[in-house]
């Protein structure tokens, strides 16, 4: 299929449809529609970043809409084509590219896209357009647009994720005007909607996201018919931007460091916490634990405007769940879908697990809360017509059922009996089986890491449900409203009594191989399979390759080639790429026939060590600007994702680029994040699905691999890498074990466990204190040991601000910094010197570059 088809078809399975009174839409071929909104003819394709996209010459939502048969007011569209003609409707990049040589070093090259740029005003249309349109019509389409943010900036709350002051007065004479209006949301992450209900006129509402060159084409085809929408919201919408549980503990205005959270702010010590030196030591505490997002709002009954999973159809449809079995990899759950309306569509059945109460049948409470639902897997149908019926079969993992105990440092099934629940969104499910663990199973002994820094434990604190079922409120008083979960649970436990359970034991599911675990005596362990991971690069090979090389060209080869300047190919490239022997030899070179410097591996060609391409990002390679991952993942259909990732993989080949920067799989954590809509959703499960098939779809082609980011805890931009000039720290996501290895390690190890990832990129923060670059517990015992990665592990592109030294990266098992060349070099020279980096971490690290580069090599064959 042709790639822009290909876009087009991803954006119409994406794009979500959230409201449809009186059923507005879609509309009649030739319909007259007043179109208002700057984003009209400014459509947004794509983000900003590493999250850009070359979006030249796409076709506007007023452009395509027109092609697919609209009729738009003539005299509100010359208004907006002259304005289009005689000023901007998108704000352009500002930055003197030709100046990035002079910056290397100064901890200014992410200021390039860390300076807050505020939404843009909306044009003041005239009374007598308005009037005379609506004389007209009384149909019209309101597009709302946003791109602030982005990478190092945060968005803000007022005038932007809360409507701006012209947009406020638009909405109003437009809704006093026209009595049937859609809304457009064409926006980077979510914004306040709390108005749409203030206004009756406002009959529908469509998530458009940034979807991409052919979004608008795919948008035009929703509006019209031509394609029904099929998307579910991959986020929940609150009502307010207060009632996600991260918007006290989320800091986004950097410009005023008064705002912004540090040590002190909890309690804590900047210099206990290693922070010395600054005037700033900047903390994110992931105060929700583990209920962010829907987790949240469903285990405290918190109301939402939209919650997650929700998306309507210009249809009706019927599930229902026809039985469940165990299989050797999990259970399987069938559910049939009949299309009960007049338009033929596509639906998608959610399933979610919840634990039966609070205690077991002998009265004992459980020490292991868990959130009151948790998704577990789902299934898109094929475009079903009226009155067809389909059958889906949906695998949970045995896996899934598993919680991570702190106190055992384990990966558990406990005992005691799971509800799963079957709706298409989670707001809206039915009891569709109930499961029994007749004894605890440990699924995975593990080691206590990335825990809570010793000089902080008992100072912080972490939401809890416990004590609810005692009347207790938390901090955001939900007690009374988590009573109604309980009275729903019990109606569900009765709706299945009479009726099978499925019961589950060790033998079960680890598929006859029963053990016991050496810590939990008398608990049932799953052991691992061997044969699920590849062999790696033998010490003969090592020793062959690496042995007889010096220092300097170890360190040499723990560098990216180039400059050390992030953006060096856009630079006059007159600085070195790398160091010299006493003769005036470089140590390393670029051996890639289109890669530049800054973002290849350095080669040393006699030794049969070649370069790779690295190249950014998550909406693509300069060819096709994709939809934004955020869009991507409210299609929920698996297919939808791989082909994205082999039409990437495609691109890559094409342009020799052997490592794609992607995908992006931080959590959707705060809706201001700046970076939003490179990631794809605020669940785990949904976003290390997403991000497997696409990995598994690029991976197809010979000599290309992805490199997963931001590993890890990476939901905050506001000072993720620190700010010398300012003298301010990296910014410490403070956050419990159990958080990081349920939510925001989990995209990653699916990654490494299930697409055999061979790169994987950390990012720039510190987690408990350590940065995640020098963090040997995420690099090398969660990553390799736990995990079993035997490929590269790369820094984020940095310059030399604050972030984590080379030489301690490497010492870690953070193989690789990015981009750093000569001045990186001398940091990690240094740290041998010193005694901080080994001659052998040196080889081990270089040799999980050789292990990357044979990977690369193999698949080219």
């Amino acid at each position: 299929m042709d790639r822009k088809l290909i876009a087009r078809k991803i954006a119409e399975e994406s794009i979500v449809l959230l409201k449809n009174d009186g059923r507005l839409l879609p509309f009649e071929e030739g319909k007259m529609v007043a179109f208002f909104g700057r984003t009209q003819i400014g459509t947004l394709y794509s983000g900003n970043g590493s999250g850009g996209a070359n979006v030249a010459g796409c076709g506007t939502i007023l452009e395509e809409c027109e092609k697919c048969g609209l009729t738009t007011e003539p005299l509100l569209k010359g208004f907006y084509q002259y304005k289009s003609e005689t000023e901007p409707v998108t704000k352009q990049d500002e930055f003197d590219w030709t100046k990035v040589s002079e910056m290397v070093n100064s901890g200014i090259m992410y200021e390039i896209f860390g300076k807050y740029r505020q939404p843009l005003e909306e044009y003041e249309v005239p009374g007598t357009l308005i009037y005379q349109a609506a004389e007209k019509t009384d149909t019209a389409v309101l597009v709302i647009g946003r791109n602030s943010g982005g990478e190092e900036c945060d968005r803000h709350v007022t005038e932007d994720y809360y409507l701006t002051e012209t947009e406020e007065k638009l909405v109003k004479e437009v809704c006093t005007h026209f009595a049937n209006i859609a809304v457009i949301l064409n926006v980077n992450g979510l914004i306040d909607l709390s108005w749409i209900g203030k206004y009756p006129e406002i009959k529908s509402l469509i998530f458009l996201g940034i979807p991409g060159e052919e979004g608008a084409a795919a948008l035009a085809e929703i509006l019209t018919g031509q394609v029904n929408p099929s998307g579910k919201m991959a986020v929940t919408v609150a009502e307010h931007y207060d009632d996600y549980p991260s918007a006290k503990y989320f800091s986004w205005d950097k410009e005023h460091l008064d705002q912004i959270a540090d040590y002190e702010t909890y309690g804590l010590s900047a210099e206990e916490n290693g922070s010395r030196g600054f005037a700033k030591s900047p903390v994110t505490l992931y105060w929700e634990d583990i209920y962010a997002g829907y987790r949240y709002f469903d285990t405290f009954g918190k109301p939402v405007l939209y919650p997650f999973g929700f998306g309507l159809t210009y249809t009706s449809f019927e599930i229902s769940t026809s039985g469940m079995k165990k299989t050797a990899d999990g259970i399987e759950v069938t559910a049939r879908v009949r299309n009960t309306g007049d338009r033929a569509g596509k639906e998608v059945v959610q399933l979610y697990l919840s634990i039966c109460g609070q205690e077991n049948e002998d009265g004992q409470v459980y020490t292991i809360e868990r959130p009151y639902q948790e998704l577990k897997g789902f299934e898109k149908t094929s475009l079903l017509a009226p009155g067809r019926t389909e059958t889906l079969r949906i695998l949970i993992p045995w896996r899934e059922l598993a919680v991570y105990d702190e106190k055992r440092a384990a990966w558990v099934i406990n005992e005691g009996a799971y509800l799963l629940r079957m709706g298409n969104s989670s707001a809206d499910t039915f009891p569709a089986g109930k499961i029994c663990a007749d004894k605890t199973i440990l699924v995975e002994q593990c080691a206590n890491r990335l825990g809570i820094a010793e000089c902080n434990r008992g100072k912080v604190e972490f939401l809890t449900r416990k004590g609810q079922r005692a009347g207790k409120s938390t901090e955001q008083n939900a007690g009374q409203r988590a009573e109604s979960n309980e009275a729903r649970e019990a109606a569900d436990i009765h709706r299945m009594s009479g009726k099978s359970v499925l019961h589950i034991a060790a033998e079960d599911v680890c598929g006859g191989s029963e053990g016991l675990s050496p810590k939990s005596e008398g608990v049932h362990v799953i052991r691992e399979n061997p044969a699920d991971r590849e062999m790696p690069l033998s010490e003969t090979e090592r020793r062959e390759k690496l042995s007889d090389l010096s220092v300097e060209e170890l360190s040499a080869l723990c560098v990216g080639y180039g400059p050390g300047t992030p953006f060096a190919a856009v630079g006059d490239r007159s600085d070195p790429s790398t160091i010299f022997d006493e003769a005036g030899n470089p140590l390393t070179t670029n051996s890639h026939p289109t890669g530049y410097p800054g973002y290849v591996s350095p080669a040393i060609e006699r030794k049969g060590i070649e370069s790779a391409f690295y190249k950014d990002g998550p909406a693509g390679i300069g060819g096709i600007a994709w939809p934004t991952e955020m869009l991507i993942a409210c299609s929920f259909d698996r297919r939808i994702w791989r082909m994205f990732g082999k039409a990437v993989g495609e691109e890559c080949k094409e342009q020799q680029v052997n490592v794609w920067l992607a995908p992006a799989v931080n959590l959707h954590r705060d809706p201001l994040c700046g970076r939003n809509f490179e990631y794809f959703s605020e669940d785990p499960l949904l976003t290390g699905i997403c991000a497997c098939e696409v990995a598994q779809g690029v991976q197809e082609q010979p000599g290309v691999i992805v490199c997963p980011k931001h590993f890890a805890a990476n939901e905050q931009e506001t000072f993720r890498r620190g700010n010398a000039g300012r003298k301010v720290d990296a910014v410490d996501s403070i956050l419990t074990e159990r958080a990081a290895r349920e939510l925001y390690l989990k995209p990653f190890e699916m990654l490494v466990r299930q697409a055999k990832i061979a790169c994987i990129m950390t990012s720039f923060n510190k987690i408990n204190g350590t940065f995640t670059g020098g963090s040997r517990d995420l690099c090398t015992y969660i990553l390799r040991k736990e995990w079993g990665f035997e490929g590269a592990v790369v820094t984020d592109w940095g310059d030399m601000d604050v972030v984590v030294d080379g030489a301690d990266a490497v010492a870690a098992g953070n193989d690789i910094v990015m981009p750093g060349g000569p001045p990186v070099i001398r940091q990690i020279l240094k740290g041998y010197e010193e005694g901080r980096v080994s001659r052998e971490e040196m080889e081990t690290a270089a040799g999980h570059l050789l292990r990357m580069l044979r990977r690369i090599q193999r698949m080219q064959k």
